[in-house]
Protein backbone atom coordinates (compact mmCIF):
# COMPACT_ATOMS: atom_id res chain seq x y z
CA UNK A 1 0.00 0.00 0.00
CA UNK A 2 1.55 3.31 -1.04
CA UNK A 3 -0.11 5.24 1.80
CA UNK A 4 1.27 2.98 4.50
CA UNK A 5 3.90 4.49 6.78
CA UNK A 6 4.89 1.05 8.05
CA UNK A 7 3.71 -2.37 6.93
CA UNK A 8 2.58 -5.05 9.36
CA UNK A 9 5.76 -7.05 8.59
CA UNK A 10 7.97 -4.07 9.41
CA UNK A 11 6.00 -3.46 12.59
CA UNK A 12 6.48 -7.14 13.50
CA UNK A 13 10.26 -6.91 13.10
CA UNK A 14 10.38 -3.71 15.13
CA UNK A 15 8.23 -5.16 17.93
CA UNK A 16 10.36 -8.33 18.12
CA UNK A 17 13.55 -6.27 18.29
CA UNK A 18 12.23 -4.09 21.10
CA UNK A 19 10.68 -7.05 22.95
CA UNK A 20 14.06 -8.75 23.14
CA UNK A 21 15.81 -5.46 23.94
CA UNK A 22 13.47 -4.53 26.80
CA UNK A 23 13.62 -8.01 28.33
CA UNK A 24 17.43 -7.88 28.20
CA UNK A 25 17.46 -4.35 29.65
CA UNK A 26 15.24 -5.38 32.55
CA UNK A 27 17.40 -8.40 33.39
CA UNK A 28 20.50 -6.20 33.35
CA UNK A 29 18.88 -3.64 35.66
CA UNK A 30 17.42 -6.30 37.96
CA UNK A 31 20.57 -8.39 38.35
CA UNK A 32 22.93 -5.41 38.20
CA UNK A 33 21.17 -3.53 40.96
CA UNK A 34 20.66 -6.71 42.98
CA UNK A 35 24.43 -7.38 43.02
CA UNK A 36 25.78 -3.83 42.77
CA UNK A 37 23.61 -2.02 45.32
CA UNK A 38 25.18 -0.79 48.57
CA UNK A 39 23.56 -1.42 51.95
CA UNK A 40 21.94 1.53 53.69
CA UNK A 41 20.99 0.30 57.15
CA UNK A 42 17.66 -1.28 58.05
CA UNK A 43 15.84 -0.03 54.97
CA UNK A 44 16.32 -0.18 51.21
CA UNK A 45 19.75 -0.59 49.64
CA UNK A 46 21.19 2.15 47.42
CA UNK A 47 21.17 1.41 43.68
CA UNK A 48 24.47 1.79 41.76
CA UNK A 49 24.86 5.04 39.81
CA UNK A 50 25.71 3.35 36.50
CA UNK A 51 22.07 2.32 35.99
CA UNK A 52 20.92 5.88 35.26
CA UNK A 53 22.98 6.47 32.08
CA UNK A 54 21.78 3.03 30.93
CA UNK A 55 18.13 3.94 31.50
CA UNK A 56 18.60 7.34 29.84
CA UNK A 57 20.20 5.69 26.81
CA UNK A 58 17.33 3.22 26.48
CA UNK A 59 14.74 6.04 26.64
CA UNK A 60 16.60 8.11 24.05
CA UNK A 61 16.94 5.12 21.72
CA UNK A 62 13.20 4.44 22.03
CA UNK A 63 12.42 8.08 21.31
CA UNK A 64 14.73 8.04 18.29
CA UNK A 65 13.13 4.84 16.99
CA UNK A 66 9.66 6.28 17.16
CA UNK A 67 10.72 9.64 15.73
CA UNK A 68 12.40 7.91 12.76
CA UNK A 69 9.12 6.18 11.92
CA UNK A 70 6.94 9.24 12.48
CA UNK A 71 9.01 11.55 10.28
CA UNK A 72 7.96 9.43 7.30
CA UNK A 73 4.28 9.91 8.17
CA UNK A 74 2.34 12.78 6.56
CA UNK A 75 0.90 13.81 9.93
CA UNK A 76 4.02 13.30 12.03
CA UNK A 77 4.06 16.96 13.10
CA UNK A 78 0.81 16.45 15.01
CA UNK A 79 2.00 13.26 16.67
CA UNK A 80 5.39 14.58 17.73
CA UNK A 81 4.09 16.20 20.93
CA UNK A 82 2.39 12.92 21.85
CA UNK A 83 5.61 10.95 21.42
CA UNK A 84 7.54 12.46 24.32
CA UNK A 85 5.14 11.68 27.23
CA UNK A 86 4.06 8.40 25.70
CA UNK A 87 7.13 6.44 24.63
CA UNK A 88 9.81 7.92 26.87
CA UNK A 89 7.67 7.68 29.99
CA UNK A 90 6.59 4.11 29.21
CA UNK A 91 10.17 2.93 28.70
CA UNK A 92 11.37 4.82 31.77
CA UNK A 93 8.58 3.21 33.79
CA UNK A 94 9.57 -0.29 32.65
CA UNK A 95 13.24 0.33 33.50
CA UNK A 96 12.60 1.82 36.95
CA UNK A 97 10.26 -1.06 37.82
CA UNK A 98 13.07 -3.54 37.16
CA UNK A 99 15.48 -1.33 39.09
CA UNK A 100 13.11 -1.15 42.08
CA UNK A 101 12.72 -4.95 42.12
CA UNK A 102 16.51 -5.39 41.98
CA UNK A 103 17.06 -2.95 44.85
CA UNK A 104 14.47 -4.79 46.93
CA UNK A 105 16.25 -8.11 46.35
CA UNK A 106 19.62 -6.49 47.16
CA UNK A 107 18.29 -5.23 50.48
CA UNK A 108 17.80 -8.78 51.69
CA UNK A 109 21.54 -9.43 51.39
CA UNK A 110 22.21 -6.68 53.91
CA UNK A 111 22.76 -7.84 57.47
CA UNK A 112 20.99 -4.86 59.06
CA UNK A 113 17.90 -4.97 56.81
CA UNK A 114 14.67 -5.20 58.83
CA UNK A 115 12.15 -4.81 55.99
CA UNK A 116 10.91 -8.39 56.29
CA UNK A 117 10.41 -8.16 60.06
CA UNK A 118 8.41 -4.94 59.67
CA UNK A 119 6.43 -6.45 56.77
CA UNK A 120 5.38 -9.45 58.90
CA UNK A 121 3.91 -7.10 61.50
CA UNK A 122 2.02 -5.09 58.89
CA UNK A 123 0.75 -8.23 57.11
CA UNK A 124 -0.43 -9.74 60.39
CA UNK A 125 -2.66 -6.71 61.04
CA UNK A 126 -3.84 -6.40 57.44
CA UNK A 127 -7.36 -7.35 56.37
CA UNK A 128 -5.87 -9.75 53.81
CA UNK A 129 -3.35 -11.27 56.29
CA UNK A 130 -0.79 -12.13 53.58
CA UNK A 131 1.82 -14.57 54.87
CA UNK A 132 4.23 -14.27 51.93
CA UNK A 133 7.81 -12.91 52.08
CA UNK A 134 8.01 -9.35 50.79
CA UNK A 135 10.95 -10.11 48.48
CA UNK A 136 8.92 -12.81 46.71
CA UNK A 137 5.98 -10.41 46.24
CA UNK A 138 8.35 -7.82 44.74
CA UNK A 139 9.85 -10.43 42.40
CA UNK A 140 6.42 -11.72 41.36
CA UNK A 141 5.23 -8.15 40.71
CA UNK A 142 8.13 -7.70 38.31
CA UNK A 143 7.56 -11.11 36.66
CA UNK A 144 3.93 -10.10 36.07
CA UNK A 145 5.19 -7.41 33.68
CA UNK A 146 7.00 -9.89 31.39
CA UNK A 147 4.02 -11.33 29.42
CA UNK A 148 3.54 -8.08 27.51
CA UNK A 149 7.15 -8.31 26.26
CA UNK A 150 6.98 -12.04 25.48
CA UNK A 151 3.80 -11.89 23.38
CA UNK A 152 5.44 -10.24 20.32
CA UNK A 153 8.21 -12.88 20.39
CA UNK A 154 6.09 -16.00 20.69
CA UNK A 155 2.82 -15.16 18.97
CA UNK A 156 2.02 -14.63 15.30
CA UNK A 157 -0.22 -11.61 15.60
CA UNK A 158 -2.24 -10.51 12.59
CA UNK A 159 -1.76 -6.95 13.80
CA UNK A 160 1.77 -6.19 14.98
CA UNK A 161 0.77 -2.63 15.81
CA UNK A 162 -1.06 -4.09 18.82
CA UNK A 163 2.27 -5.64 19.87
CA UNK A 164 3.95 -2.24 19.60
CA UNK A 165 1.20 -0.78 21.76
CA UNK A 166 1.96 -3.43 24.40
CA UNK A 167 5.62 -2.41 24.37
CA UNK A 168 4.78 1.25 24.96
CA UNK A 169 5.20 2.61 21.42
CA UNK A 170 1.68 4.03 21.40
CA UNK A 171 2.36 6.71 18.81
CA UNK A 172 3.54 4.24 16.17
CA UNK A 173 0.71 1.90 17.19
CA UNK A 174 -1.82 4.65 16.45
CA UNK A 175 -0.66 5.16 12.84
CA UNK A 176 -3.04 2.60 11.23
CA UNK A 177 -5.99 3.83 13.28
CA UNK A 178 -8.00 4.71 10.17
CA UNK A 179 -8.06 1.08 9.08
CA UNK A 180 -8.58 -0.47 12.52
CA UNK A 181 -11.78 -2.47 13.00
CA UNK A 182 -13.84 -3.37 16.05
CA UNK A 183 -11.94 -6.62 16.62
CA UNK A 184 -8.61 -4.78 16.55
CA UNK A 185 -9.91 -2.17 19.00
CA UNK A 186 -11.18 -4.87 21.37
CA UNK A 187 -7.89 -6.82 21.16
CA UNK A 188 -5.85 -3.69 21.85
CA UNK A 189 -8.09 -2.70 24.76
CA UNK A 190 -7.96 -6.15 26.42
CA UNK A 191 -4.19 -6.47 26.07
CA UNK A 192 -3.55 -2.95 27.28
CA UNK A 193 -6.03 -3.09 30.15
CA UNK A 194 -5.02 -6.45 31.65
CA UNK A 195 -1.31 -6.64 30.78
CA UNK A 196 -0.16 -3.03 30.96
CA UNK A 197 -2.60 -1.24 33.23
CA UNK A 198 -3.26 -3.99 35.78
CA UNK A 199 -0.31 -6.41 35.61
CA UNK A 200 2.44 -3.90 34.88
CA UNK A 201 1.28 -0.79 36.73
CA UNK A 202 -1.51 -1.41 39.26
CA UNK A 203 0.08 -4.42 40.98
CA UNK A 204 3.57 -2.96 40.77
CA UNK A 205 2.73 0.38 42.33
CA UNK A 206 1.10 -1.16 45.41
CA UNK A 207 4.15 -3.32 46.10
CA UNK A 208 6.54 -0.40 45.63
CA UNK A 209 4.54 1.90 47.92
CA UNK A 210 4.57 -0.75 50.65
CA UNK A 211 8.34 -1.20 50.34
CA UNK A 212 8.94 2.56 50.35
CA UNK A 213 6.71 3.07 53.39
CA UNK A 214 8.48 0.36 55.38
CA UNK A 215 11.89 1.77 54.50
CA UNK A 216 10.88 5.32 55.45
CA UNK A 217 9.59 4.09 58.81
CA UNK A 218 12.86 2.24 59.44
CA UNK A 219 15.52 4.65 58.18
CA UNK A 220 13.78 7.86 57.13
CA UNK A 221 13.90 9.60 53.75
CA UNK A 222 17.09 8.17 52.29
CA UNK A 223 18.38 8.45 48.68
CA UNK A 224 17.34 4.80 48.20
CA UNK A 225 13.75 5.77 49.08
CA UNK A 226 13.93 8.70 46.65
CA UNK A 227 14.70 6.26 43.82
CA UNK A 228 11.71 4.14 44.79
CA UNK A 229 9.54 7.26 44.88
CA UNK A 230 10.65 8.16 41.34
CA UNK A 231 9.43 4.76 40.18
CA UNK A 232 6.17 5.16 42.13
CA UNK A 233 5.40 8.62 40.73
CA UNK A 234 6.24 7.52 37.19
CA UNK A 235 4.05 4.43 37.48
CA UNK A 236 1.13 6.45 38.84
CA UNK A 237 1.33 9.05 36.07
CA UNK A 238 1.52 6.31 33.44
CA UNK A 239 -1.41 4.55 35.11
CA UNK A 240 -3.59 7.66 34.86
CA UNK A 241 -2.37 8.27 31.32
CA UNK A 242 -3.42 4.76 30.29
CA UNK A 243 -6.84 5.20 31.84
CA UNK A 244 -7.33 8.35 29.75
CA UNK A 245 -6.16 6.54 26.61
CA UNK A 246 -8.44 3.55 27.17
CA UNK A 247 -11.56 5.53 28.05
CA UNK A 248 -12.65 6.28 24.42
CA UNK A 249 -12.34 2.57 23.59
CA UNK A 250 -14.24 1.49 26.68
CA UNK A 251 -17.70 2.14 25.21
CA UNK A 252 -16.73 0.56 21.89
CA UNK A 253 -15.69 -2.63 23.66
CA UNK A 254 -18.72 -2.48 25.94
CA UNK A 255 -21.08 -2.23 22.95
CA UNK A 256 -19.28 -5.08 21.19
CA UNK A 257 -20.82 -7.49 23.71
CA UNK A 258 -24.23 -6.46 22.29
CA UNK A 259 -26.97 -8.50 24.00
CA UNK A 260 -24.58 -10.54 26.14
CA UNK A 261 -25.63 -9.04 29.47
CA UNK A 262 -23.49 -11.32 31.74
CA UNK A 263 -20.38 -10.30 29.78
CA UNK A 264 -21.30 -6.63 30.18
CA UNK A 265 -21.77 -7.05 33.94
CA UNK A 266 -18.40 -8.78 34.30
CA UNK A 267 -16.74 -6.10 32.18
CA UNK A 268 -18.20 -3.29 34.30
CA UNK A 269 -17.18 -5.03 37.53
CA UNK A 270 -13.60 -5.43 36.30
CA UNK A 271 -13.48 -1.75 35.34
CA UNK A 272 -14.89 -0.77 38.74
CA UNK A 273 -12.24 -2.91 40.46
CA UNK A 274 -9.54 -1.15 38.43
CA UNK A 275 -10.84 2.24 39.57
CA UNK A 276 -10.75 1.07 43.20
CA UNK A 277 -7.17 -0.19 42.78
CA UNK A 278 -6.04 3.16 41.36
CA UNK A 279 -7.89 5.16 44.03
CA UNK A 280 -6.35 3.02 46.78
CA UNK A 281 -2.90 3.51 45.25
CA UNK A 282 -3.39 7.28 45.45
CA UNK A 283 -4.48 6.96 49.08
CA UNK A 284 -1.35 4.90 49.86
CA UNK A 285 0.87 7.54 48.22
CA UNK A 286 -0.72 10.23 50.40
CA UNK A 287 -0.24 7.98 53.44
CA UNK A 288 3.52 8.05 52.87
CA UNK A 289 3.40 11.71 53.94
CA UNK A 290 0.44 11.68 56.34
CA UNK A 291 0.54 8.45 58.39
CA UNK A 292 2.97 8.34 61.34
CA UNK A 293 4.59 5.15 60.02
CA UNK A 294 3.98 5.99 56.36
CA UNK A 295 1.76 3.01 55.52
CA UNK A 296 -1.97 2.52 54.98
CA UNK A 297 -4.08 -0.55 55.67
CA UNK A 298 -7.73 -1.03 54.80
CA UNK A 299 -8.73 0.11 58.31
CA UNK A 300 -6.46 3.17 58.45
CA UNK A 301 -2.81 3.97 59.05
CA UNK A 302 -0.71 0.87 59.70
CA UNK A 303 1.10 0.46 63.00
CA UNK A 304 4.14 -1.69 63.69
CA UNK A 305 7.17 -1.76 65.95
CA UNK A 306 10.23 -0.36 64.17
Amino acid sequence: MPDEVMSNQEASRLSCMWSFGLILMQFVLLTGSAHGASCAGAGLAQAPLWVWPLIAGCCLFAFGTELAVLTSAPSWQFKFSYTIPSTVMNIFDVCTDALAAGVMLASYNCEDCRLEAAWKQVAAKSALRVNIPLWSIALFAWLATLPQFLIPLFTDSHNSFVDLDLLGFETIASLPEKTSDANSTQERFMFKFFLRLLAENAFQIHVQITIAGLSIALTGWTPAVDIMLISIYTTFVVLLFKFCQLWPDFWLVFESFKSDMPAKVVFLNVLLAAFVVVAYALAKILALFVCPQHLLNFDGCAEFDV
